[in-house]
């Protein structure tokens, strides 16, 4: 039968014939501009990928597969000699030439396994979709193997042989085990998943590849700083080859220094929240901070940003370019930029060895990595991150970790594993007690006393006050009896309120810490910790673990500018009735108790804390040592050793996201907006919708009524949309001042 066009997709058409050679015109410049830093990867193995370009799609010359492609563009059904139907990725192996190509029996599985998986589904592959595989081959593609050739430039297998379809049994799959035969498999079957996905969305697979962040840096420091570089910089700067483990203070230019470490290479820049993120993307591509940005018509190339809800934050760059937006986000996702601003969950969770992770890990290599705060992450977290950097390691990729406090058991854990690593790492710690910035009291009261209270109050009067605590039970506590005094203005944040009223919230906070005329009270939870550049006068705060209490510290006096901030003391720390402490809550209270200890040994009176008490008083803490027998260090010792041990290809992208995020929560909308016109109209919009880019905007705009919830917690009182899934109405009291009432939840829950 005359075929005219075989196709590959049909939105936006696009034959077999144009998307092949997408992937190699994006093969070439990868190779061009890559090969040189990936040592990982040898010439034979550019071959390999060269191949599986070549014949990752031939399935679907397929006629059952273009009848279903034909159905999508209205067009006339083919005429089928095999009526079986199966996926294209496996019909594609089956067309590898093995003998005529001369592979070896590594590079066959290595091969066959990155096309035939190129796809990747947990339902394994069995003897019988084996036999329809090779029968659709010889049926319904290998008629056309002289069309193919014309179109492909390749010979495809003319004896095809069901023996070939074993070495895709999931029992035969590469393995970690296998090593060096594993990590060759990891960078072909990545890349060309980078490949195939960059060509599907119409974008290059690296931008800005001629950029260097480290010139934007200098341009930056000698605009801003006449030039001057502090000794972490300068230090970040000297020793762009190595690994680095650096504890600094705030103050020291981390952000700097990262980035002039990363140099001329591409990098990765993670932060633990996403707001956090967003005002490091604005920093570094605003012409006013760092500029690390080359904006061409359809948007910017050289610095992306990628976390659960990026796109809602470019929307408000590209604001009524649609096209560029997604193009702008589509680049980001296919981690095509030069520098990319991301959450952990969106790269780093590939030693959980899901389906496709290969991709991820891939583009790891030879690339160069931050991880800033390492200590905000619990336990299961930092072990699942030390574990991707012993894993990048060995594809000759770098790591710099830059950090406030560094626990002991992490260091130690990762100093073991980097011993025979690829290349020398450094651990350095830069404290300046020249800089006093705390004045420190433990009083023995609670938080929520009627002198604290008062206190409060009074210190509110003239001053920007701080109060932190450690749930948002508490929190609220605190907040109605402030709001008792009239004449002072209280304001509440934390994490249960919807996503509009929270974005409303931090806006409204950094307003009230950038004016210098207003004073008043502000009432969080550690949300607070590592999300926002403030810098108050006071801060009143609940005792919780070391770490956490000198995160706190850092909104206050931030800088150490304020003038006489401590000749007084400007931090209270309260040890009565504290909240958030138990096994199922917030806080670990192993760790706790021994961080109440060590605060008593260290402030048995009000004095000056200087950076180097915190930092001893960290290191005794997470001593590993002294944490033996502990839940805490059982915690990430287990997990560290379920990841080492962990079985390849058993859980799809999602289950992985859900594990590395902990995700107890979903998206709800208090019942008291059902029927508001936004609602109704986004609802509308969703039902119309035409493309995936119009219903995620309409859902995004349904999301920001929206606030986390837990479903076990609010089990009975949630009703999923009819339509959109994973988004509900809750039946909850809510309050644009103080949140949603979670007072009938049960307390373990929040």
């Amino acid at each position: 039968m005359d075929v005219q066009d075989f196709w590959a997709k049909s939105a936006p058409k696009e034959t077999v014939q144009e998307h092949t050679q997408q992937l190699l015109k994006r093969y070439d410049c990868l190779r061009e501009r890559y090969e040189s830093r990936l040592p990982v990867m040898s010439e034979r193995d550019w071959e390999l990928l060269r191949i599986a370009v070549q014949y990752h799609d031939v399935g679907k010359y397929d006629l059952m597969f273009q009848n279903k492609i034909r159905r999508a563009l209205k067009m006339e059904q083919l005429e089928v000699n095999c009526e079986g139907e199966t996926r294209h990725n496996y019909v594609s192996a089956l067309a590898i030439p093995i003998k005529q190509l001369k592979l070896t029996d590594d590079e066959a599985r290595v091969l066959l396994q990155a096309v035939g998986y190129h796809h990747e589904r947990l339902t394994p592959l069995d003897n019988k979709e084996i036999s329809k595989v090779k029968q659709v081959y010889e049926s319904n593609v290998l008629p056309y193997r002289n069309r193919i050739k014309e179109e492909l430039d390749i010979e495809i297998e003319d004896k095809p042989r069901v023996t070939t379809l074993y070495k895709l049994e999931q029992g035969k799959r590469i393995l970690y085990e296998e090593g060096e035969l594993f990590l060759r498999y990891v960078m072909i079957k990545g890349l060309l998943h980078r490949l195939d996905h960059a060509a599907s969305a119409h974008v290059d697979v690296e931008l800005a590849i001629d950029m260097n962040v480290m010139d934007n840096v200098n341009e930056y420091m000698n605009r801003k700083y006449n030039g001057k570089k502090r000794e972490l910089q300068l230090y970040a700067e000297q020793h762009q080859d190595k690994h680095l483990v650096v504890m600094a203070q705030t103050g020291m230019g981390k952000t700097e220094a990262g980035l002039l470490w990363v140099g001329a290479e591409k990098g990765y820049f993670t932060l633990p929240l996403r707001v956090s993120l967003n005002a490091m993307y604005k920093r570094v591509t605003d012409a006013d901070g760092i500029h690390f940005s080359r904006r061409i018509d359809d948007g910017e190339e050289a610095t992306g940003l990628l976390h659960s809800s990026s796109i809602e934050v470019l929307e408000e760059y590209y604001e009524g370019n649609d096209e560029a937006l997604e193009k702008v986000y589509a680049q980001s996702r296919q981690f095509a930029n030069k520098l990319i601003v991301s959450t952990i969950d969106q790269i780093l969770k590939f030693p959980f060895y899901y389906l496709g992770f290969e991709k991820e890990m891939a583009s790891m290599a030879g690339n160069k990595i931050i991880i800033d705060e390492l200590q905000a992450y619990n336990p299961h977290i930092a072990a699942l991150i030390i574990r991707a950097l012993t894993l990048i390691d060995e594809l000759g990729g770098s790591f710099m970790i830059m950090t406030a406090t560094l626990p002991d058991i992490y260091l130690k854990a990762l100093q073991r594993r980097m011993i025979g690593s690829n290349r020398e790492m450094l651990v350095h710690s830069f404290i300046d007690d020249s800089i006093q910035r705390h004045h420190v009291e433990v009083s023995p009261q609670s938080i929520g006393d009627e002198e604290t209270i008062l206190e409060m109050i009074r210190l509110g009067q003239d001053r920007k006050v701080l109060v932190i605590c450690n749930t948002i039970k508490r929190a609220k506590e605190v907040f109605i009896k402030l709001k008792a005094f009239e004449q002072i203005k209280v304001s509440l944040l934390h994490a249960k309120f919807t996503n509009r009223d929270r974005d409303r919230l931090e806006r409204e906070l950094e307003a009230f810490e950038k004016n210098p005329d207003v004073t008043g009270i502000w009432v969080t939870t550690q949300l607070v910790e590592a999300s926002l550049d403030i810098d108050f006068d006071r801060l009143f705060t609940e005792m919780s673990p070391l770490d956490s209490q000198f995160q706190r510290y850092g909104r206050c006096n931030r800088k150490g500018q304020k003038e006489k901030a401590v000749d007084e003391i400007n931090v209270t720390v309260y040890t009565n009735q504290v909240s958030g402490i138990g096994k199922r809550s917030v806080y670990d209270p192993e760790i706790y108790a021994k961080s109440l200890s060590l605060m008593h040994t260290y402030l048995a009176e009000p004095r000056v804390l200087l950076e180097s008490d915190k930092s001893q008083m960290v290191a005794a803490l997470y001593d590993e040592a002294a944490l033996e027998g502990t839940e805490y260090k059982q915690v990430f010792d287990d997990t560290l050793r379920e990841l080492e041990d962990m079985i390849a290809y058993k859980m799809n992208s999602k289950k992985a996201q859900e594990l590395l995020r902990n995700i107890r929560e979903v998206q709800a909308i208090p019942y008291r907006y059902a029927g508001e016109p936004e609602i109704e109209n986004a609802i509308h919009d969703w039902k119309t919708a035409k493309t995936s880019s119009q219903r995620r905007k309409a859902r995004s705009r349904l999301e920001r009524y929206a606030v986390g919830v837990n479903p076990y917690a609010a089990k009975g009182r949630l009703m999923e949309f009819s339509l959109v899934k994973q988004l509900y109405y809750v039946q909850a009291d809510y309050d644009e001042a103080v949140g949603i009432d979670l007072s009938t939840f049960p307390p373990d829950f929040y």
